[in-house]
């Protein structure tokens, strides 16, 4: 029988409570291992920004700061031809697809609590600056050509996305059994006063499971 996602957040965390990273604050992770979720869910209230994961499958937001994100085995694939960015062909890769696979999480952003007219351009920009380990995150156009949003080989990626928007892209990770870390901001210039506004930098944790 399949689980429903509350059950998986909950087998999940009591798996890997004490699997928590030493550099991490936190000792033990809610954690969501499928379904759909908005990993960088924007919103805007009160003149601030603010950065959450917006686990949809269970209506609920969560603190990218004690939630991890699990990478299940079935992400398990090969790099395929014209991929370099996530190593030699037929290298293995463990990836999160822009598509609904059951038994993985379809992650990707969200900015639908950012109202229209706020930002110039009803523009923000999300940027990853850095992560843990070998980690890429791109989209694919209808041709099948990648477009790479942020490789950690080659140091900070940013791209831009509309207020009031959502989608989904394809996250890669290198190696499986250990966790990762993403440093993530989002930003925004005011439509009315020209200031830039910023979520500040907030850590993002995912865990790629054997």
């Amino acid at each position: 029988m399949k689980r429903s996602a509350a059950t998986a957040v909950a087998a999940a965390a009591a798996v890997l409570a004490v699997a928590a990273p030493s550099a991490a604050q936190q000792t033990s992770f809610d954690i969501i291992d499928e379904g759909h979720v908005d990993v960088f869910g924007v919103a805007y209230e009160d003149g601030e920004l603010d950065l959450h994961i917006h686990d949809d499958e269970n209506g609920v937001e969560r603190d990218p700061g004690s939630t991890a994100l699990r990478v299940n085995p079935a992400a398990r694939t090969t790099v395929p031809a014209g991929y370099d960015f996530l190593g030699e062909e037929g290298d293995d890769v463990w990836i999160l697809p822009d598509t609904n696979v059951e038994g993985l999480l379809f992650a990707g952003w969200a900015t639908e609590e950012v109202p229209d007219g706020v930002f110039v351009d009803d523009t923000l920009t999300i940027t990853v600056h850095d992560a843990w380990g070998d980690v890429d995150l791109y989209t694919v156009d209808d041709f099948g050509d990648p477009t790479v949003l942020f490789d950690s080989a080659e140091g900070p990626g940013s791209w831009e996305v509309g207020t009031g928007g959502h989608g989904h892209l394809n996250w890669a990770f290198g190696e499986a059994g250990g966790w990762y870390k993403l440093t993530v901001e989002a930003e925004g210039v005011l439509e009315d006063t020209n200031q830039t506004v910023s979520t500040g930098e907030v850590d993002y944790w995912f865990y790629v499971a054997c």
